[in-house]
């Protein structure tokens, strides 16, 4: 009896305490796509995507992620799984775009490297209405060197506001 109290208890204060709900959302990196594909060498994995540059040029490499739409679902931080086979192969930028609108940019990165996963804050929640989606600049420099790319993919997390 004691015992039954006290879960009701502690069911009815979760229900009123006004707790808010969260989820992180991710997409495999299997489902990236490369904006000049003839710049690079492309094997796209069961679990993500893996492409070696050609030496000197820059690409872009698009990935949606699955979004909570709605008036209360929204997003302030999101990441990124990947992999650069030297620091002659690097990130410089990351856009977040809410469909065909622009809402941040990261600009004067430098991440290379080790598997790595990086949190991004986009500074408030932004909620995600025509779809998430992330743009990734990467970089192969004119060094021998690896200029090998692998994403394994990005996630965001989204909340819904505290309930009355």
């Amino acid at each position: 009896m004691k015992r039954a109290l006290c879960v009701c208890l502690f069911i009815g204060v979760m229900a009123f305490s006004g707790s808010a709900f969260a989820e992180w959302m991710w997409a495999q990196g299997n489902v990236a796509q490369v904006q000049s594909p003839e710049n690079c060498t492309l094997r796209y994995m069961g679990w993500g995507l893996d492409l070696e540059s050609n030496s000197g040029m820059t690409n872009w490499v698009h990935m949606p992620v699955p979004s909570k739409a709605g008036d209360t679902w929204a997003a302030r931080y999101f990441k990124l799984r990947f992999f650069t086979g030297s620091i002659d192969a690097w990130i410089s930028e990351v856009h977040v775009w809410n469909g065909d609108t622009l809402v941040k940019q990261f600009t004067d990165l430098s991440y290379s490297g080790a598997y790595q996963t990086v949190q991004f804050d986009l500074g408030n929640r932004v909620a995600f209405t025509k779809g998430m989606s992330v743009s990734i600049k990467i970089n192969a420099g004119v060094e021998p060197m690896s200029h090998r790319f692998i994403f394994d993919g990005a996630g965001a997390h989204f909340t819904q506001p505290t309930l009355p």
